[in-house]
């Protein structure tokens, strides 16, 4: 299978390949990471997350090579500098706060969402997330409290006191309830 090289992470290097007519990622392990199991943890979080609607497309994890779905698109950032409709933003902010929440419910904490510059590509308007290979399981998982320090710092406007007491209760119960008032302050 020929390959392209697409990226050099601190934990994998990732190509483009063509598989079946379809083209997909390829991640190996960097040879210069001394993080242990990190392409198996991610197969299995995809695997995972996939059933909820997350992640690119898990295909296949064998002989040391992770295989998935590869998502042509822009990173997040770019594609908000580039986007006129109020609109779409706030349905595309909106998706990657359902993403977050899903995840804070099945206890997985993606811990990059205080900073996921390279870990959400938009394509055709809908929000995907990469990159899960430092996921872990949690009893107290922080995907949408960290995504709205992002936010914040991306130039999201909210009232900062109100918003920490309403991060607070959702971070006591993780119910819809809470959820629903802490995405409130950024719509």
């Amino acid at each position: 299978m020929k390959t392209v090289f697409l990226a050099n992470g601190k934990r994998g290097i990732t190509y483009l390949a063509l598989y079946n007519g379809e083209h997909v990622v390829i991640k190996q392990k960097n040879p210069h990471s001394t993080a242990l199991q990190t392409l198996a943890n991610e197969a299995n979080w995809l695997h995972i997350l996939n059933k909820k609607g997350i992640g690119p497309k898990f295909i296949a994890h064998e002989r040391g090579n992770l295989m998935m779905e590869y998502i042509a698109g822009v990173l997040f950032e770019e594609w908000l500098e580039k986007q006129k409709s109020e609109k779409i933003i706030f349905r595309v902010v909106k998706d990657l706060f359902e993403q977050c929440y899903t995840m804070d419910k099945l206890q997985v904490d993606k811990k990059e969402m205080h900073k996921p510059y390279k870990h959400i590509i938009v394509r055709r308007n809908k929000p995907i997330m990469i990159d899960f290979e430092r996921c872990k399981q949690t009893v107290k998982p922080s995907n949408v409290t960290q995504f709205c320090q992002y936010l914040r710092k991306l130039g999201f406007a909210v009232k900062k006191d109100n918003l920490k007491v309403a991060l607070r209760k959702y971070k006591k119960t993780y119910d819809l309830s809470a959820f629903e008032e802490v995405v409130s302050f950024f719509f």
